[in-house]
């Protein structure tokens, strides 16, 4: 029996994806989104929400969590969204008495079927893909007197990408009638969707071909603490179905968020006698390579809108930037985690969207944008709540400048209104902080038995620099691997992101302000992890556990939305002047050659055309030149490496050995089902159930056990003198004994109980081994030989 390879686990990875994103874009579909991005970029969102959901709710009543049972609730999903939205459009249709769309809103003035989404991909912040005569004011055909206003009216438009927010209809495409028109619409489609499909795909190919070098067989394990729990959640949902959030792991622990565990069961069980360690790694790939690439473009469609360079540049960024997405594979294994920060830039899209415009575009728009936060919301959560907190922190400049609007916006519809309101939300706010103050101070500084100094000192917690190390460090997006060693920077992104902070404060747009004021609060909260190890930082960093990972993690989240939209700020200022100046030529030309003003507004088309095409072949520069010559992604390939790699047969650290690995492989051949296994766990058995399908009679490294579970690891090695011993192996029918040796963390003071436990030659008949690893029969206390 051998380890798996990665072209054995193509079915499982196909069965993630088709998981997570069929049933997720028929229901996205069903509500009237369309446009592929918007299709694939919320069908994770509802998947996850759906699983999580539906987990906790199919505990209570004993179904199984199956592929059955998770169709089921999108079906019920689907047809509940499928009646809301029937019953909208008869409701539209009656108030509009059932005329036809041409009739109420014009002719020439039906939305393209090509939409995407709630915005049009025609509505582009291109001023090419508009029209000349809307790119570039036509100053040659005003009055003489009104050309200034004409040229600040074009530094205006032009001054900050537009966002897609808008829905300003377009004429409906005429079918093309011939070969010429065909080929110009191909190029046409092409121009669209291939930036965004050649990001994502450069993007999924980047982190695939990492990952298949760092790790050699998709069966292997990262080997640290985190890995035994994750791993042996999933195996427990493969074995017995139970899949509830509420109840994730008992005895080890009953809340905690399996959304991302769930799926991976689901693709496991899709395949026979798929290990629940192959089925983690998929699944993690699929998350890796296609949700958070396309979460990355997403985003940076709701603040940039639909640009071929954000397009292409965003997802590629993504693969690379900042560690990410090895770095929380790396460290941890935070895969739970890792799943939240991948869907997060698509709550954070859907909240930029509601408080930039849906909020007000009428009551449906706004309705339907906060049901998509809840859904983003829960979907989050499922996964782990504490990125909830993440979006928090990197909405809050977002949320601060809808309240002022919103304010003002209610103030000039109903004065008294605003005054009770304010009243109302500033009694609040203070209620809110008082009582998390007055808590907070009795817990924490009022307490003579344990103070806030007293919390927050584990190692993930204790700062690895100085403040100002610490400054530099995020504003250069270097990471650094599990063992605290620093990562090369890679100065092309690094420059891109101090030269964007640059020129958001320069634009000082709402826009440029809220991504720069978000970047700046992460940073603070990330220094204060990792750069001091004061009181007043343990209550800042309180929510994050002060681990600065889980901070930086959110790093390309703030900073590529940043780039891309100052990289087109500075693009579309540059067509702004390049029209300037060949308009005033134009102006010229006009008084000594008939239809000089004609030809000059072609050539100004022209040389937008060149100098967007220029830009767009150096964002491909970029992001070819960071998906394959990039020294920090390299460092993080190689540190992902050595937390996947084997011990050396014969060694205990790190947990498992190769030959101890397929002896855990080989359990079920011997072990049943239902008996469970004596072993330390802290040897690396610890994942016997995500290897073998057997339950270790010790489920975890460390927890509250009981009188027998303690006793038993004490005075094993005493089982021919010690009645006591006999009497708890009697007492749980237990029959087999694994020694893998001694433990991956010598001295740590959890493993001091398990120091009694070793095997007894006389009272233990070898069953089967692989190198020292050896499964025993226990044969002594008069449980007899094996039969």
């Amino acid at each position: 029996m051998e380890l798996s390879t990665w072209p054995q686990a193509v079915p499982l990875i196909v069965a993630a994806i088709l998981a997570i994103y069929v049933p997720g874009m028929l229901i996205v579909a069903a509500t009237g989104r369309r446009g592929i991005v918007e299709l694939v970029g919320l069908a994770p969102l509802v998947s996850l929400a759906i699983a999580g959901v539906g987990g906790v709710i199919a505990y209570p009543f004993g179904l199984r969590w199956e592929w059955w049972s998770y169709l089921i609730s999108c079906v019920m999903v689907l047809i509940i969204v499928l009646s809301v939205a029937g019953r909208r459009e008869a409701a539209r249709l009656m108030r509009r008495g059932f005329q036809q769309p041409e009739t109420v809103r014009g002719a020439g003035h039906e939305r393209s079927e090509e939409s995407e989404g709630p915005e049009n991909p025609e509505n582009l912040a291109d001023p090419v893909r508009r029209n000349d005569a809307a790119a570039v004011p036509r100053e040659d055909l005003a009055p003489m007197g009104s050309r200034r206003l004409a040229a600040q009216q074009s530094v205006m438009q032009y001054s900050v990408p537009q966002s897609s927010d808008s829905n300003r209809s377009v004429p409906r495409r005429s079918i093309p009638q011939n070969a010429e028109q065909w080929r110009r619409e191909i190029l046409r489609s092409c121009r669209f969707w291939l930036p965004a499909f050649a990001g994502v795909a450069l993007a999924a190919l980047t982190v695939a071909l990492r990952l298949r070098r760092a790790v050699p067989s998709p069966e292997q394990v990262t080997q640290n603490y985190d890995s035994v729990f994750h791993d042996n959640v999933v195996a427990r949902i493969m074995l017995t179905g139970q899949a509830s959030s509420l109840h994730a792991l008992p005895p080890i622990r009953e809340v905690y968020p399996i959304a991302f565990q769930q799926f991976a069961a689901l693709s496991g069980a899709a395949v026979p006698g798929a290990v629940a360690a192959t089925a983690v790694t998929t699944t993690w790939l699929v998350f890796a390579a296609l949700i958070w690439p396309i979460s990355m473009l997403y985003l940076v469609r709701a603040i940039c809108g639909r640009r071929m360079l954000s397009d292409f540049l965003a997802p590629a960024l993504s693969a690379v930037c900042a560690g990410f997405p090895f770095l929380l594979l790396d460290w941890g294994t935070l895969y739970s985690m890792f799943a939240a920060q991948a869907i997060a830039p698509v709550l954070l899209a859907v909240l930029w969207r509601w408080c930039r415009h849906d909020w007000k575009a009428g009551k449906w728009q706004a309705l339907s944008g906060l049901g998509w936060i809840a859904v983003g919301v829960i979907a989050v959560s499922f996964c782990h709540f504490r990125v909830v907190m993440t979006v928090a922190l990197l909405a809050l400049p977002l949320v601060l400048v809808w309240l002022v609007q919103a304010a003002g916006a209610l103030r000039r519809v109903n004065v008294k209104a605003f005054r009770i309101s304010s009243a109302v939300g500033v009694l609040a706010v203070i209620a809110v902080l008082g009582a998390g103050f007055a808590i907070f101070s009795n817990m924490y500084l009022r307490s003579n038995t344990r103070p806030i100094s007293g919390h927050l000192n584990g190692g993930p917690a204790l700062p690895t620099e100085d403040i100002s190390s610490a400054i530099r460090r995020f504003a250069l997006g270097t990471p650094i691997d599990s063992a605290n060693v620093r990562m090369p920077v890679f100065w092309p992104i690094a420059a891109l992101l101090i030269a964007a902070v640059a020129v958001a404060l320069l634009a000082h747009t709402q826009e440029s302000l809220i991504m720069a004021t978000s970047f700046l609060l992460l940073g603070f909260v990330f220094v204060s992890c990792a750069g001091t190890h004061a009181d007043w930082a343990k209550v800042v960093t309180a929510l994050w556990y002060k681990d600065q990972r889980r901070l930086f993690a959110a790093w390309p989240v703030a900073a590529i939305p940043l780039i891309c939209w100052a990289l087109l700020w500075l693009l579309d200022l540059a067509v702004v002047a390049l029209g300037r100046r060949s308009l005033g030529n134009g102006i010229l030309n006009r008084s000594t050659q008939f239809g000089g003003a004609q030809s000059n507004v072609t050539g100004r088309g022209q040389a937008s055309i060149v100098l967007r095409s220029c830009a767009v072949l150096a964002a491909v520069i970029v992001g070819l030149l960071s998906c394959v010559a990039n020294p920090q992604a390299d460092g993080m390939q190689r540190s992902v490496s050595r937390t996947y790699a084997f011990a050396a047969n014969g060694s205990d650290s790190p947990m498992l050995s190769r030959d101890e690995y397929l002896l855990l492989k080989r359990l079920g051949s011997y072990v049943g089902e239902n008996e469970q296994v004596i072993a330390d766990p802290w040897n690396g058995s610890g994942f016997m159930l995500a290897i073998g399908r057997r339950t270790p009679y010790y489920a975890h490294l460390s927890m509250q056990w009981d009188y027998d579970h303690d006793y038993l690891a004490r005075h094993l090695g005493e089982i021919r003198s010690d009645p006591q011993v006999c009497s708890i192996i009697q007492g749980n029918n237990l029959h087999w004994y694994l020694d893998m040796g001694g433990s991956y963390v010598p001295g740590d003071p959890q493993h001091e109980m398990f120091t009694g436990m070793h095997p007894v030659p006389d009272v233990m008949q070898p069953v089967d081994s692989q190198g020292r690893a050896t499964l025993y029969w226990i044969t002594g206390c008069g449980m007899g030989s094996r039969p």
